[in-house]
C-alpha cells in the first residue's frame, strides 16, 4: 500500500462529482440530492433513450435480473421523437415551444 487513504464516497461526490456535474449545467434545486446513483441513472436512461441501446443489454449492464425493472426505471418518454411531438401539440395550441422548459 502506497499510504494514500483512499477518498469516500461523499467526499468525492462533493469535492468533485458534484461541481463537475454543475460546470456542465445540470441544474440542481436547493436541498436536491446528488450522489453516484445519479450517474447510474444518467447512463442508464442516456443508453436506452438517446444511444439507442437494446435494453436488455441495459439490463445485463446493469445486472437487473427483470428486463421490467430496466424498462419502468430507465426507458422513459423523453426521447427526441417525444419532445418534437410535444413540440409540434404546443404549437398546434398556439403556444411557442421554446417557452416551455
Amino acid at each position: 500500500m502506497n499510504g494514500k487513504v483512499p477518498l469516500s464516497a461523499s467526499i468525492f461526490v462533493q469535492d468533485y462529482l458534484l461541481p463537475a456535474a454543475i460546470g456542465v449545467g445540470i441544474h440542481l434545486e436547493k436541498g436536491q440530492r446528488f450522489a453516484l446513483h445519479n450517474l447510474r441513472h444518467g447512463l442508464s436512461n442516456w443508453l436506452v433513450n438517446k444511444a439507442n441501446v437494446e435494453p436488455k443489454a441495459v439490463q445485463g449492464i446493469l445486472r437487473h435480473s427483470r428486463i421490467q425493472t430496466t424498462l419502468d426505471l430507465y426507458a422513459q418518454e423523453d426521447g427526441d421523437e417525444t419532445h418534437a411531438a410535444q413540440g409540434q401539440f404546443l404549437e398546434a395550441l398556439g403556444i411557442p415551444s421554446e417557452m416551455i422548459q
